[in-house]
């Protein structure tokens, strides 16, 4: 499987104490993505621009021409195979390479490290990305492994892929923290690519059998969906699922972006302050979240 990294103690991606698996792989775009180094299964060459002292080193050991130097630090993918000289050469190490093969096996023996921790706490694995349907089969497989060994499963998914995908991971996942976004279709196309019609179809046929083990998560991003917020709280819960959480946007994805040598459209847009936040709780309970 393609693995962007796996994180133990998490505490934010279902309840008790997690191993998140991030995988590779999402057919979403989501302008204001906090990791887009997940969008591609292929390994990403990642610069760091805050520690790269121009040295030309990567450049001169690079066999490939991959990497150039010009006013800017690029790298180019189609010539690069990944043979990683460059990091190795890199004496401030400002490169990295995000993503790497591992088997089921291997990442279940990373998970099961902490499975104390999952029983004292109620925790378990998540699997996040990306989007972890992307990787369908593979995923299906670590699924239903995991179940054997009594893990506690979530994912969360963009709900962007087939019903039949959907269903067959429903028999193994516990807890979906399934994101909508918007309820626009036209406008959720313009922003993420995302066909939103498939996206709610899951959703319904998902919460009619499912609804308590549905955790619906919002990105609040100003000038996208903070004037709808309402409306999708109330979808939501019309569809009596577990919880609505809604997640205010962060520019804690932006260094990413910027290592990846992408343009980042929230460049100049400030983390949500307390005073913005509260406006937003106030309507959420208003509406009785």
């Amino acid at each position: 499987m393609k693995v962007s990294n796996i994180e133990r103690f998490a505490t934010h991606d279902g309840p008790g104490i997690r191993t998140t698996v991030f995988l590779k792989g999402c057919s979403l775009h989501c302008p204001w993505c906090a990791n887009p180094e997940t969008w591609t299964v292929q390994p990403v060459l990642m610069h760091d621009e805050t520690k790269c002292v121009l040295c030309h080193q990567c450049e001169k050991h690079c066999s490939q021409q991959a990497i150039s130097i010009q006013d800017q630090w690029t790298w180019d993918k189609e010539k690069c195979t990944y043979c990683q000289t460059c990091i190795d050469t890199c004496i401030p190490q400002a490169l990295s390479m995000n993503g790497k093969d591992m088997t089921i096996d291997e990442i279940l023996e990373e998970v099961l490290k902490d499975q104390d921790y999952y029983e004292e706490s109620h925790g378990g694995m998540t699997l996040s990305g990306g989007e972890p349907l992307y990787q369908w089969e593979e995923v299906y497989e670590l699924l239903k492994q995991a179940k054997g060994e009594q893990l506690h499963i979530a994912m969360e998914t963009t709900g962007h892929y087939s019903w039949d995908q959907l269903e067959k991971a429903s028999s193994y996942v516990d807890l979906f923290l399934f994101d909508i976004k918007h309820l626009d279709k036209n406008k959720m196309k313009a922003y993420t690519g995302a066909n939103l019609d498939r996206i709610l179809s899951n959703f319904e046929r998902l919460a009619q059998t499912r609804a308590k083990d549905i955790i619906v998560r919002v990105p609040v991003i100003p000038g996208f969906n903070d004037d709808i917020l309402q409306d999708i709280i109330t979808y939501a819960k019309a569809h009596q699922v577990q919880a609505v959480h809604l997640l205010p946007y962060h520019s804690m994805g932006k260094k990413k972006w910027h290592q990846l040598n992408k343009p980042y459209k929230y460049e100049n847009l400030d983390m949500m302050d307390e005073a913005t936040l509260s406006i937003y709780a106030s309507d959420f309970v208003q509406i009785g979240g």
